[in-house]
């Protein structure tokens, strides 16, 4: 019995160390919010690439209106550092994200990207309560509620891709609908794969961040967390998908 008892607590502890030494990065996610007028949207992720242990960060702008990047972001650094003299990702993170949001500083600043803007919805990967492919939202802290709630729907669907597949990567795409004031709208519908997004698996709601700027169209931007083909796991990454109400 004592041979057995060892034998599962070995197995036990050598599965969870594979489970760990397999498992992909999760990118941090930072909204840097919208711009006076609600025309334009930034956020910025970043983190310590798997594999490599590179400090990475990525500074996206959006304009709002056209759903699509402003040039010329997005912004990508990726530090390859030499870890012979020891390795503190805590600071080598920090400098990546310091020396990335100094490249796009002058873009954010004649923007007038000033972190407008509230979180009205998340559901982060941690949560494990909540639906990831639907959410139901109130656009604007009020109580009680003045507008009508706002629903989000998320659907993925197998969307190959042959050098993904050469990997192994069942990749998919996703579609995102909004439910509106009794209007249903497609917010985006993927035809192809971009290959910004590499081999994509996966897709969830993870943020709903809206803005009501004085005399202008309020405007929303729904985050996509993706989960992507990487070295040691899935990787977690970000999109946005904006437009006005």
């Amino acid at each position: 019995m004592r041979f057995y008892q060892l034998l599962v607590a070995f197995f036990v502890f050598i599965t969870g160390s594979m489970s760990a030494a397999i498992a992909g990065d999760q990118a941090r996610l930072d909204i840097l919010g919208y711009s006076e007028d609600g025309r334009y949207f930034a956020f910025e992720q970043s983190g310590i690439q798997d594999g490599s242990g590179f400090p990475y960060s990525e500074i996206f702008v959006i304009d709002v209106h056209e759903d699509k990047w402003v040039s010329p972001s997005p912004f990508r650094r990726r530090d390859e550092i030499d870890d012979s003299n020891g390795f503190n990702p805590v600071a080598l993170l920090k400098a990546a994200r310091a020396a990335n949001r100094a490249a796009a500083d002058p873009l954010l600043n004649s923007l007038g990207i000033d972190g407008h803007g509230l979180t009205v919805g998340s559901n982060p990967i941690t949560e494990i309560s909540a639906n990831p492919f639907n959410m139901k939202v109130n656009l604007r802290p009020v109580a009680p509620p003045i507008d009508e709630p706002m629903e989000i729907q998320l659907m993925e669907f197998p969307l190959p891709d042959d050098t993904c597949a050469s990997y192994g990567a069942a990749t998919k795409g996703f579609q995102l609908n909004t439910i509106y004031g009794g209007e249903a709208r497609v917010r985006h519908l993927d035809k192809s794969l971009p290959k910004s997004r590499g081999c994509p698996i996966g897709y969830r709601i993870d943020k709903v961040v809206s803005f009501f700027p004085e005399d202008k169209p309020p405007v929303i931007t729904v985050i996509v967390h993706m989960a992507a083909h990487g070295f040691e796991g899935p990787d977690g990454r970000f999109l946005a998908i904006s437009g006005r109400l």
